[in-house]
């Protein structure tokens, strides 16, 4: 069978996507993960640009209710105070510096990290479908097969918890929420059941707050390609993949309630 264009695995990804993983375990080149890669890191630097302004207002209201709450708390001596309020100084200072001097060297080395970050959130979520797909049923796929697969459906959507990036990290989850994002002036934009909350003040309410319906259909996406990678029929796939996934979302909604907890 011919191997499908990287264009062409793009156009079947969203619109057919158990053709879009054809042939990855006979023939595949870096190629297949490293353009989906560069696309992903190109969407995180440059969509975020647009709403800025927004982010550095919401990074002064966060360091703005953290010292509130320890300026309440009268278990904290003296010394710690000091120290905190240090601390608390150098990270207004810090987002005042970045807020101003955009191009600066020491405000840009952070996008050069993008890459990186997800290229370990994409091998680490490679290497439990690994496990279950090789091990767990006896599979023989190589690494770089399933991390092409990952790394595509971050074309799609991708939790951004672990990059400090709530509103994703997906090239089309991010090109719909932009705009959103710039309307609403917040970055809190989530296309799940968590609309319909008025506050994220438990952990229940924070994990159906991350079933995105973008990150669902990458989900899916993935789970056809896992079946496809593993000759499996596309139920077991989606079930394979959905077990780690929701695992992960558990541990997400976890820490995110724990912090909001801290924050107040």
């Amino acid at each position: 069978m011919e191997q499908p264009s990287f264009l062409q695995r793009i156009v079947d990804l969203f619109f057919m996507p158990s053709r879009a993983f054809v042939g990855l375990t006979e023939h595949f080149s870096y190629k297949e993960w490293l353009y989906p890669l560069l696309i992903v890191t190109t969407g995180l630097v440059i969509l975020p640009l647009f709403y800025r302004d927004i982010s550095f207002a919401e990074a002064d209201q966060r360091l703005l209710r953290t010292e509130r709450n320890l300026a309440a708390n009268a278990d904290i001596s003296d010394d710690a105070r000091v120290v905190i309020d240090e601390r608390m100084a150098k990270a207004r200072s810090k987002i005042a510096d970045s807020r101003e001097n955009p191009l600066a060297f020491r405000n840009l080395w952070g996008y050069l990290l993008i890459p990186l970050m997800l290229f370990v959130m994409a091998a680490f979520f490679s290497a439990l479908l690994l496990l279950i797909g090789n091990f767990g049923m006896g599979g023989n796929v190589k690494f770089f097969a399933i991390f092409s697969m990952v790394m595509m459906t971050y074309l799609i959507s991708g939790n951004g918890f672990f990059m400090n990036m709530l509103p994703g990290v997906g090239t089309l989850e991010l090109i719909v929420k932009t705009p959103m994002i710039v309307m609403r002036g917040s970055t809190d934009v989530v296309l799940s059941p968590g609309l319909f909350f008025e506050s994220m003040d438990s952990f229940p309410k924070q994990f159906f707050n991350q079933l995105d319906l973008f990150r669902m259909w990458g989900m899916v996406v993935m789970g056809f390609g896992f079946a496809k990678l593993f000759n499996k029929s596309t139920t077991t796939g989606i079930v394979a993949v959905a077990i780690p996934w929701t695992i992960l979302v558990v541990v997400g909604a976890a820490l995110l309630q724990a912090n909001s907890k801290m924050m107040g």
